[in-house]
């Protein structure tokens, strides 16, 4: 009854001895055995000193282990604690690999939870062995903390079907837990997951190497210069552009954009106050000198960058060399200049004649006395008004072509086919428009395709002899197409097709586009024509793609 009063009492280190005269040896064995730590006999006292001694040093004893494994378990709940609650994922393995503990922080990283991987060994996993990780898990076994490099592990290639994770990327920490005598205990892993810090620096290097390659391949020449006209970087094209052979060459020959390659300098300052007006420069039209001394007409493009007062620190941009352009504007301009002579000349020589012939006829055919027979002369008459006539139609068309500038090239073309029916005796003038042609494609890129298709017909009715002409419109993959087929005499290899040829070609070449003529003697003659439809739209092709 004592010992359990103490024991309710929480005195279960005190200590208990038996002093008695009275209790025998089978009730003093049960005392013991209830809790007692000694029994004595009132007359043998002369141990009981040396007894106390002993159990209060024991007691003490006792109450230290007691302490120490509430202290331990007090530990081991702050570890596991700490553990469960971290943030990094934590494994525990024993020493020949096989997990012990995780946290939660390793089931929502690999999406499982230990009871599912009861057969994992780490120590035997192909994976690390595949991708060169197994070298630091073998050293963190074998007691030496290790940093394991980043991995990209995938759960399903070492434990099919158990994890929904596709994969992650992590980099770990493994190091050895040792007991007081230096034995390893046990091996904790420490993984830290990278995964979006990865994939976004991958995503990064893949932006990086698109935009590399896009600065490499591409036609157009891409610059950043600073704002006193110095190149800071430029791409293989812009060193064609001006007669270089690499960028290297580029940026160490040229210190100062405005004296050395501006045809007008001037302009450079005109670039610079537009860019600082507006923060950006499109279409900047200027000549510049290349590295042979030969002039390159470029069109740039760019943006003004700014530092953190405000301030311009660098222009960045493309070019594009439209030498060729402008070669074929200014081929075009001779061409129309021409075509103004060349109109102004008919209308002179020809019509002005015509007219004058049959007036004074008439004026001849008045005087004449009553009863002489008219009917020769009237004839003649009539045919020089039926020339002057279609002489004033094909001068007064070509002098209005610019009128069509806003109609749609459709309702254009119909109007060439319709006019050339009109003057074209002998020969059937026919107009096919494909299905899903755009209608509304107008403007001036659209006026010279039109010039295009009169000068090719102009040839069909005064050159080929054909009975039937054939204009077609398509488009095929973004691609205006034109076809003027006809079935007259063609043409052989000494001869030319008609007049204006050459026109035709500027015209097309202008548009950026391609003209294909072909003939055989006795087989008719077909001109084809191909031109971007965002040519002729300014743009808004894909718009009127749908239209």
């Amino acid at each position: 009854s004592a010992l359990e009063l103490l024991r309710r009492k929480g005195f279960v280190d005190l200590p208990f001895i038996i002093v008695s005269g009275q209790i025998g040896e089978d009730a003093a064995v049960a005392a013991m055995k209830a809790g007692a730590h000694d029994y004595l006999m009132k007359d043998n006292l002369a141990r009981l000193n040396s007894a106390i001694e002993r159990e209060l040093r024991e007691a003490d004893v006792r109450r230290e282990r007691r302490r120490a494994e509430v202290a331990l378990r007090a530990s081991e709940t702050r570890f596991r604690l700490m553990v469960e609650q971290s943030l990094l994922s934590i494994q525990i393995f024993s020493p020949d690999g096989r997990t012990l503990r995780v946290n939660r922080a390793w089931e929502e990283l690999w999406g499982v939870t230990l009871d599912k991987i009861p057969e994992y060994n780490v120590l035997q996993d192909p994976q690390l062995v595949q991708k060169g990780i197994m070298p630091y898990i073998e050293r963190g076994f074998a007691g030496k903390a290790t940093a394991v490099p980043a991995v990209r592990y995938e759960p399903d290639a070492s434990i099919p079907s158990v994890s929904d994770v596709a994969h992650r990327w992590v980099q770990a920490f493994i190091y050895p837990v040792r007991d007081a005598d230096g034995a390893i205990q046990e091996v904790v892993l420490v993984h830290e997951d990278i995964t979006d810090q990865r994939e976004a620096e991958e995503e990064r290097k893949r932006a990086e190497e698109k935009y590399r390659s896009i600065f490499e391949n591409a036609v157009e020449g891409i610059f950043q210069t600073t704002v006193d006209g110095r190149f800071l970087t430029a791409n293989p094209a812009m060193a064609r552009i001006f007669g270089y052979g690499s960028p290297e060459e580029l940026l160490g020959a040229i210190s100062n954009i405005r004296d050395q390659l501006y045809v007008e300098p001037g302009r450079r300052e005109e670039f610079y106050q537009l860019a600082l007006r507006d923060g950006f420069v499109s279409g900047f039209e200027v000549q510049m000198h290349r590295k042979d001394g030969t002039l390159v007409w470029i069109s740039a493009n760019a943006r003004a960058v700014y530092d953190d007062d405000g301030g311009i620190s660098v222009y960045e941009g493309t070019v594009e060399d439209i030498t060729e352009r402008k070669r074929a504007e200014e081929a075009l301009r001779e061409i129309r200049e021409a075509e103004r002579r060349r109109i102004a000349r008919e209308l002179h020589d020809v019509v002005l004649q015509d007219l004058t012939y049959a007036l004074q006829s008439m004026q001849v055919l008045q005087r004449m006395p009553e009863g002489l027979d008219r009917g020769q002369e009237t004839g003649r008459q009539v045919d020089a008004l039926k020339r002057a006539v279609e002489g004033l139609r094909d001068a007064i068309y070509d002098l209005r072509l610019e009128s069509v500038r806003e109609r749609p090239l459709v309702r254009a073309v119909e109007s060439i086919v319709e006019l050339n029916r009109q003057i074209g005796a002998g020969c059937q003038f026919e107009l096919v428009v494909d299905e899903g042609f755009p209608a509304a494609i107008s403007g001036p890129a659209g006026v010279e395709v039109v010039r295009v298709v009169q000068e090719a017909l102009a040839n069909v009715r005064r050159h080929s002899g054909a009975r039937h002409a054939v204009v077609t419109l398509g488009m095929v993959n973004g691609e205006v197409l034109v076809e003027i087929e006809d079935d007259g005499r063609g043409f052989g290899p000494e001869t030319s097709y008609g007049m204006g040829l050459t026109g035709m070609r500027e015209r097309v070449l202008m548009l950026g586009g391609d003209l294909e003529v072909d003939g055989r003697e006795g087989a008719g003659t077909r001109v084809f024509l191909r031109v971007g439809l965002a040519i002729l739209t300014g743009g808004e092709a894909g718009e009127l793609s749908n239209t």
